[in-house]
């Protein structure tokens, strides 16, 4: 709950700011391939129980979110536009993390009608990649990076999306990118990625630096 604060506060702290001025081989690929494919199907089959889940969290008022989320934050002394923008992308997240991507989606897409803004588009761009959507995925990460103050899980969501997409060079880009927040797992992923497409000098240096990162 902590960390679905953290994110909202920070999505509406930048709204706020912008009112004021403005995420092996070919036996690897064959997994994505088939992960996605059961990915579509699970949304399908389970439809139902998402629009269930879906329309039980829209009921939740803002005396509820307030309740969830403590004392925080004052969802009420947010200005009109910010509270709505926090209050629907609070319900944005749930659904995301509930598994009611579709429906998180449309949320999301209501959010950036209101006010373009990074997170979001990143947020979307998150659940478009759950269910197999990742040109559209793609699409909502440049365009989050584009818009600026993207922050490093941007670069993160968008170098495994390149990674599935077949674009190799890409994704190990940007995860170097991603090092804005250096951590000793990027440069384990750097290393992973790099070994698949040879790059066994790359790879070692990288290991090296997760190391260090770990003592």
């Amino acid at each position: 709950m902590k960390k679905i604060l953290f994110v909202l506060f920070c999505c509406t702290v930048f709204v706020i700011g912008c009112n004021k001025k403005q995420q092996n081989e070919n036996a690897q690929d064959e997994n994505f391939a088939t992960t996605n494919v059961e990915e579509d199907k699970t949304v399908v089959d389970n439809s139902a129980a998402n629009n269930a889940v879906a329309e039980e969290i829209d009921r939740m008022d803002i005396n509820t979110i307030q309740k969830d989320i403590g004392k925080d934050l004052d969802i009420k002394s947010l200005p009109q536009e910010e509270r709505t923008v926090f209050v629907m992308g609070y319900k944005a997240d749930l659904k995301t993390d509930k598994g009611s991507y579709p429906e998180a989606i449309n949320d999301y897409t209501k959010i950036l009608e209101v006010k373009e803004n990074s997170w979001t588009y990143g947020k979307r761009g998150v659940a478009k990649s759950k269910i197999g959507d990742l040109e559209g995925a793609l699409a909502d990460f440049n365009k989050a990076i584009s818009l600026g103050n993207a922050v490093s899980w941007v670069y993160v969501e968008r170098a495994e999306t390149r990674w599935r997409l077949n674009d190799k060079q890409g994704a190990i880009a940007d995860y170097e990118k991603s090092l804005m927040d250096e951590e000793a797992w990027k440069y384990e992923k750097i290393a992973e990625m790099k070994r698949e497409i040879g790059d066994k000098a790359g790879a070692d240096a990288a290991m090296q630096k997760a190391k260090e990162l770990n003592k």
